[in-house]
């Protein structure tokens, strides 16, 4: 078994096995164990000292991967692929102390998403511990036939997202217009995100990655501007055409991110957005939505099954078990 190569820039000759890996892992198990996140920066690249690659070869060709990105202040975050064909033969346990023996200051965290049996095996053989969940939510966007696993499937009525006046008097919700709101966004990203700094960090170049991919539309990427030209929360929806896990043949939506300035919390412009964002992609015909939110995060949880979300499916965050913090 190789020595996994460890670098800060990915050779352009790599990218394309990684993503080729990726893929194979994701029709064999049902789920993405790379995010969007890491996939546009085998794609693209990463700013300088702020990411890690970790490439495992066998006879030539890549069999395992890991990234990690750095936040000054925060635990390395990371996530680990192995092809399928190429499993149960110490890859993973290569990846896992790779990125351990590699990591910052403040130490490592790996996600395994969709909690799959083989990531959860390797994890607790190597000593990885259970840190932090990600609940996934679904709602059905229009009624779905006892054809559908768990169906039949029932879709709520979505009320407008209305706005309080004093509220209304303040902002307008609107659609995202490109080559305008970008840097009024980022600021509001940041300002709703300080204490996410997956989210919260976001730049301008990681923006316009976004407005390049397939998925990405305007008319779905709903903003509350104020008066003064600021954004005060935003709602960004996307579409899965590979169906996401939910459908075999047609294109799902997802609540992508909300935000709410902290200046804004508590005026009801998270649920108004969220709701013109759900609405937006019940009209569109797509027959599912789904979206991702903090195990911890009680009262995003009350509020998304008071709309009609259920329980799906958990990520989880692993750490070294003798360096939690």
């Amino acid at each position: 078994m190789s020595t996994p190569l460890v670098t800060d820039n990915l050779a352009p000759e790599l990218a394309e096995p990684v993503l080729a890996l990726a893929e194979a892992a994701r029709a064999a198990d049902g789920i993405a164990a790379l995010s969007e996140h890491t996939l546009l920066r085998i794609r693209h690249g990463a700013p300088s000292g702020s990411s890690r690659f970790h490439v495992v070869s066998d006879d030539g060709r890549v069999v395992g991967f890991a990234f990690v990105e750095r936040v000054e202040g925060e635990p390395d975050a990371g996530e680990v692929v192995v092809d399928p064909a190429h499993r149960r033969a110490g890859h993973g346990s290569a990846l896992l102390r790779s990125v351990r023996d590699d990591a910052g200051p403040d130490g490592v965290r790996v996600w395994a998403h969709g909690r799959t049996p083989g990531a959860v095996s390797v994890a607790a053989a190597d000593g990885w511990v259970p840190v932090r969940e990600l609940h996934k939510m679904r709602m059905p966007l229009r009624d779905l036939g006892p054809e559908v696993p768990g169906g039949p499937w029932t879709a709520p009525e979505l009320p407008g997202p209305e706005l309080r006046p004093e509220v209304a008097e303040k902002v307008r919700i609107r659609p995202f217009v490109v080559g305008q709101d970008e840097q009024a966004w980022l600021d509001a990203n940041a300002r709703a995100f300080a204490d996410h700094p997956e989210q919260g960090a976001l730049t301008l170049d990681d923006l316009l990655q976004r407005e390049v991919e397939d998925w990405f539309d305007p008319r779905g990427f709903f903003v509350a501007a104020t008066n003064s030209g600021s954004i005060a929360a935003y709602h960004w929806t996307k579409t899965h055409a590979d169906g996401a896990g939910l459908s075999d043949d047609e294109t799902v939506g997802e609540v992508y991110v909300v935000g709410v300035d902290p200046a804004w919390q508590g005026s009801g412009l998270g649920r108004a957005l969220t709701l013109a964002g759900l609405v937006h992609l019940r009209d569109a015909g797509l027959p599912w939505v789904h979206l991702y939110v903090d195990g911890d995060n009680e009262a995003a949880v009350r509020l998304y099954e008071s709309l009609g979300f259920s329980m799906w499916d958990t990520d989880v965050m692993f750490a070294p078990a003798d360096d939690r913090a």
